[in-house]
């Protein structure tokens, strides 16, 4: 969301909330969790907020008692009192937050670090879900597009060291010659050759079995519903394992 979309419904509203409500977005939307007055002004600037060249940024920060902190001279943040504040003013849940989050970030990521056309394609959808909130279809697109980069990791390794390193954790595997053979082996045993070949770490390979997990449960016919939280968390696992 843009932020002259999501100021719009406080243009009418005081000039402190005007500011927290431009200190939020810059946490939320822009991950700027401690912000000078230069980029709250800005950011109303982009608002086409009216009043911005007349408000007192420091007297109108300083009313805000607990809703803020000044960290350092000249920077300030937004505590959880004011984000309960800009919530209520705005009629927001926490869940929706951080799906509107989710959804900025994945979307500058793929522009910024996925270059394969059939990844971009899988993580554009798990966008489009996760913005109409079909929570459990977009972690099935989303690990469709992780898996599918590992799968590329592996195959550009030495493919007897590879083969060698499935076959320890499934005898019964078939041969990888190409990419397209990876469909036939389970994604758990990539994940251990992954490990197994120095592509990642114990810790980075735990995080991808949970991802898996939450997968699985989300594309099989159960009664599972992930939470916006749930699926906050596996979207952050994947971004900080798959594209760091």
């Amino acid at each position: 969301m843009l932020f002259v979309e999501f100021i719009a419904p406080v243009k009418k509203s005081t000039q402190a909330n005007k500011c927290l409500c431009a200190l939020y977005y810059l946490k939320h939307n822009l991950q700027i969790e401690v912000a000078s007055i230069a980029q709250i002004r800005n950011l109303l600037h982009r608002g086409r907020v009216v009043s911005r060249g007349n408000i007192n940024y420091t007297r109108a920060l300083g009313s805000l008692a607990e809703k803020v902190d000044s960290p350092a001279n000249g920077l300030w943040q937004i505590t959880p009192s004011g984000e309960r504040v800009i919530r209520d003013l705005l009629g927001l849940t926490e869940g929706e937050m951080e799906t509107e989050n989710d959804t900025t970030l994945l979307e500058r990521l793929i522009d910024k670090k996925v270059v394969d056309d059939e990844v971009k394609e899988y993580f554009r959808e798990g966008v489009d879900c996760l913005k109409i909130g079909r929570l459990r279809a977009t972690v099935v697109f989303l690990w469709a597009g992780s898996i599918y980069l590992i799968r590329k990791a592996l195959i550009s390794q030495n493919l007897p060291k590879l083969n060698m390193a499935i076959q320890k954790y499934d005898s019964k595997a078939r041969e990888v010659k190409t990419i397209d053979d990876f469909a036939y082996i389970k994604d758990v045993t990539q994940l251990l050759a992954m490990k197994e070949l120095g592509l990642c770490d114990k810790a980075q390979k735990d995080v991808l079995d949970q991802c898996l997990d939450l997968r699985n449960k989300c594309g099989h016919p159960t009664k599972y519903s992930p939470g916006p939280k749930r699926v906050s968390a596996f979207i952050e696992d994947l971004v900080n394992v798959i594209l760091p």
